[in-house]
């Protein structure tokens, strides 16, 4: 891409470059002598004193051609030295050339053309038209919106990509768990199976879906696969619009004055369902069993309930 950016503009160049005709190339050369010679405000029709411009008629510009000629002609500088006689001749030459081209309607029409819209500039190879050349920091933000505005859609794009991915792979397991089937077994049982990779999954008879594993004491533990647990609609403080300034700030001005900000980003699915491991659930029965009240129960003429100790 890099390669292909400036070569893309060389071919540009070329294309726009082809497109002047010959006729073009010469009203170009001579605009560019005659603004060096008489100045950078000077035009054809100023060389010739005419005050109408591009109105002037063919008559008028004869008039003035031949005023003009007959004041510049080479015969004047016969006496002069020989660089004076040599810039007289190519001063009358340029005249000529002026002449011919203003009289001529075609020639005249693309010299008012370049007149009102600009002539291009000789860039060494060509003629070319003067573009806009941005500075640094117009550079700097324009890469910072567009890396942002990529950044950004790509992530909204891939979190979309990760639910349905999620959502698939839970059909993927529910299926395979229930013999090809939407409908749970029987008997209520959770069923274990081995998905992609290796990796094993329970599911349940309400069609929950837990990835299986196990902590560095070999405890099981099971991680509820729950696609709501992906953000797909992630904020402006997710963005490369939030982050690279304020990552900028906290290694220069946050690190100096002690004043950070914290860019995490926490998401909640409300809608998160618990679920218990066998040994929470053994636990939880023990706990009961252990709170369970003790000794004869006695209900008092009050209607109120109380147990009596056990006599040892």
């Amino acid at each position: 891409m890099r390669f292909f950016f400036p070569v893309f503009l060389l071919v540009l160049f070329t294309y726009v470059a082809a497109n002047w005709t010959p006729e073009d190339y010469e009203i170009f050369s001579l605009n560019d002598k005659i603004k060096s010679d008489l100045g950078s405000e000077a035009t054809f029709y100023s060389w010739l004193q005419l005050e109408k411009a591009h109105r002037s008629s063919v008559a008028e510009i004869n008039k003035a051609y031949k005023k003009l000629s007959r004041a510049l002609h080479p015969d004047k500088f016969s006496k002069k030295s020989r660089s004076q006689r040599k810039k007289a001749e190519e001063r009358f030459q340029r005249l000529s050339l002026v002449g011919n081209i203003l009289r001529d309607n075609s020639l005249k029409q693309r010299y008012d053309f370049f007149l009102k819209k600009g002539f291009p500039k000789w860039k060494g190879t060509g003629y070319y038209y003067s573009r806009f050349r941005p500075g640094l920091i117009f550079t700097v933000i324009v890469l910072y919106v567009l890396v942002s505005s990529f950044q950004f859609v790509s992530l909204r794009i891939n979190r979309k990509q990760d639910y349905r991915r999620v959502v698939e792979l839970k059909e993927q397991i529910k299926l395979q768990a229930w013999g090809g089937s939407y409908i749970p077994p029987s008997d209520g049982s959770a069923r274990k199976v081995q998905g992609p990779g290796g990796l094993e999954f329970i599911v349940s008879a309400v069609g929950d879906i837990s990835l299986i594993e196990r902590d560095a004491d070999g405890n099981q533990i099971l991680n509820l696969l729950d696609e709501n647990d992906i953000d797909v609609n992630p904020g402006f403080r997710l963005s490369y619009f939030y982050r690279l300034p304020v990552g900028l700030w906290n290694l220069t001005v946050g690190k100096i004055t002690g004043y950070t900000i914290d860019t995490t980003v926490t998401f909640v699915n409300s809608n998160k369902k618990l679920v218990e491991t066998p040994g929470e659930s053994e636990s939880k029965k023990s706990l009961k069993k252990k709170l369970a009240p003790k000794g004869e129960r006695v209900e008092l003429p009050n209607g109120k309930v109380i147990y009596t100790r056990k006599k040892k």
